[in-house]
């Protein structure tokens, strides 16, 4: 694995190769979530290598070199990476990311032509202000600013306020963390203008969720999005895996806070044959690229 830092090349990843036969023109940009951290863009990217497929972890903020709160973070580095990739000879170039990456990964595609493929885990159909704080969870709040800019400027964004009520009666009733109400009230009056413009991306687009994530509607979401790329028209492929034994986090890691979801505990060797499922179809999808 090869570090590629902000002060090198303006943006922050991860870069790892195949040691056996891969084919050298496709490569996959994989994004973690709102957690900011090298965990999924090092570890998936790993996991793509060891199956064959070039990998470029990216982060997005909250380490050296970029905002260290997820608002107004700049999109522009992709275009960077972009670019680094291409350099190196790679002509398809493929994103994936989960939650707040899949969000992001969207968008991206959406604004960056180069872009032939995006797998979008857990995803949301719209643009979200931003969040302050990056520690702890109860010490974080919901910004009016849009979460992410391009080229200096904001996205019209939905706002929402964090209220931990629900989230700690949940627990204690219910043992199960959920945030997905934090959403529900926005989104009874979405704002058309916040929506990602998906037709606008120039390949093929996978979406995997869980039946029911609680943490914030994706289902919901990929209904919304498909509609969206229907009444436009979308010339390209677009898959839909749902899995009913699975919760939010549906990459194919073992973390501690998967621990947080009921359905983790109640089924766990079903949600990890989940994820073990959508990384290998996910891995499928993109060879036919």
């Amino acid at each position: 694995m090869e570090y590629v830092t902000v002060a090198q090349e303006g943006f922050y990843g991860l870069y790892h190769v195949p040691v056996k036969d891969h084919d050298p023109k496709k490569v996959v940009i994989v994004v973690g979530g709102s957690e900011g951290n090298e965990n999924i863009p090092m570890n998936v990217g790993a996991m793509f290598a060891r199956c064959g497929i070039a990998a470029l972890g990216i982060c997005y903020w909250n380490v050296d070199g970029l905002p260290k709160e997820l608002v107004r973070v700049p999109v522009d580095p992709f275009e960077k990476a972009i670019l680094w990739l291409k350099n190196k000879g790679y002509e398809k170039i493929i994103m994936y990311g989960i939650s707040k990456g899949a969000e992001l990964v969207l968008l991206c595609a959406s604004l960056m032509p180069d872009i032939c493929g995006v797998v979008a885990l857990s995803p949301i159909h719209c643009i979200w202000g931003g969040m302050h704080g990056n520690k702890s969870m109860a010490l974080k709040t919901f910004s009016s600013a849009s979460e992410f800019t391009y080229r200096g400027k904001d996205f019209p964004c939905m706002t929402a306020h964090l209220k931990y009520g629900p989230a700690i009666r949940n627990l204690i009733l219910h043992q199960q963390f959920e945030l997905s109400y934090i959403y529900e009230e926005p989104l009874k009056h979405f704002n058309e203008d916040t929506a990602i413009p998906v037709e606008n991306i120039r390949g093929n687009i996978l979406f995997i969720y869980a039946k029911e994530d609680l943490m914030w509607p994706s289902k919901e979401a990929v209904a919304y999005i498909v509609e969206r790329l229907e009444k436009h028209g979308f010339a390209f492929r677009v898959d839909v895996l749902e899995y009913e034994k699975a919760s939010h986090i549906l990459v194919p890691l073992n973390p501690p806070k998967l621990k947080m979801f009921k359905i983790e505990r109640q089924y766990p060797e079903d949600c990890r044959r989940s994820r073990e499922d959508a990384f290998r179809k996910t891995v499928k999808w993109i060879s036919e690229i």
